[in-house]
């Protein structure tokens, strides 16, 4: 299995997080050539908090801070792609902030939105690298369905 496949793996499983946390019940998945698109309708990414997800992200590339277990994953995907791009819809505000290589590209940018909540992430695979594997998500995708009922995820 690729390594782009695990880390679309655990962004699904982050989403999955977040509806035992109860607070998403719907999971999307997108798988193209080149990148793939996890989102969910849950609290959305804590990017409206000054440097939440920047120093989450930056703990792989060198800078210092507080390990914190649910950044180390972020960190490792973020710093083995070319591209990654979050958005995060909370608190009626639309929040987005992308990354190259695991350096943010500028400060979370913030524009007024609907009451929806959510995060998208979307990450473009490295040069060379094997593409995300849709077959090789149907098995855990099924599984976290079958454990938790309430969840729907779709994979497109």
């Amino acid at each position: 299995m690729g390594a782009f496949t695990l880390f679309a793996r655990a962004l699904i499983a982050y989403a999955v997080h977040e509806h035992q946390e109860g607070h998403a019940r719907r999971i999307d998945v997108w798988v193209h050539p080149g990148s793939f698109t996890v989102q969910d309708d849950g609290r959305g990414m804590g990017l409206d908090r000054a440097d939440y997800v920047e120093s989450l992200v930056g703990l792989v590339v060198g800078r210092s801070g507080v390990v914190q277990l649910h950044g180390v994953g972020l960190s490792l995907i973020a710093a083995s792609t070319p591209r990654l791009a979050i958005e995060s819809r909370r608190g009626a505000s639309l929040w987005t902030q992308s990354f190259t290589w695991g350096i943010a590209d500028g400060p979370p940018r913030s524009e007024p939105a609907g009451p929806q909540s959510g995060t998208r992430v979307t990450l473009a695979t490295a040069p060379g690298a094997s593409d995300v594997d849709p077959a090789a998500l149907l098995v855990p995708i099924d599984l976290w369905r079958a454990a938790n009922p309430g969840l729907s995820i779709t994979l497109h």
